[in-house]
C-alpha cells in the first residue's frame, strides 16, 4: 500500500467512525428525550430532540453535500 492509499484508507475509516458516532448520539438523544417526556420535562426533551436532529444531519452530511452540489449544478445549466 502506497502512502497515498494509506492516507485515503485512514481518512475514510475516520469518517466512518465519526458518522457512526453521530448516529449513536442521535439515537441516545432521542431515547433520553422520550424518557424525559414521560417524566414531563418537556423543554429538556425538546432540546434533546433538537440535538438528535443535528446529530442525524451530521451523520448524513455527505449525502446532504451531494444533494446540494446537484442542485447547484442544475441551477448553473
Amino acid at each position: 500500500m502506497t502512502k497515498m492509499e494509506n492516507r485515503m484508507f485512514n481518512r475514510n475509516f475516520s469518517q466512518l467512525i465519526v458518522t457512526f458516532a453521530f448516529f449513536y448520539s442521535a439515537i441516545v438523544c432521542h431515547f433520553k428525550a422520550l424518557e424525559l417526556l414521560k417524566s414531563e420535562e418537556i423543554l429538556l426533551a425538546i432540546f434533546l430532540w433538537f440535538c438528535a436532529l443535528t446529530s442525524f444531519l451530521g451523520a448524513i452530511r455527505f449525502q446532504i453535500a451531494k444533494f446540494v452540489k446537484k442542485i447547484k449544478e442544475k441551477r448553473i445549466k
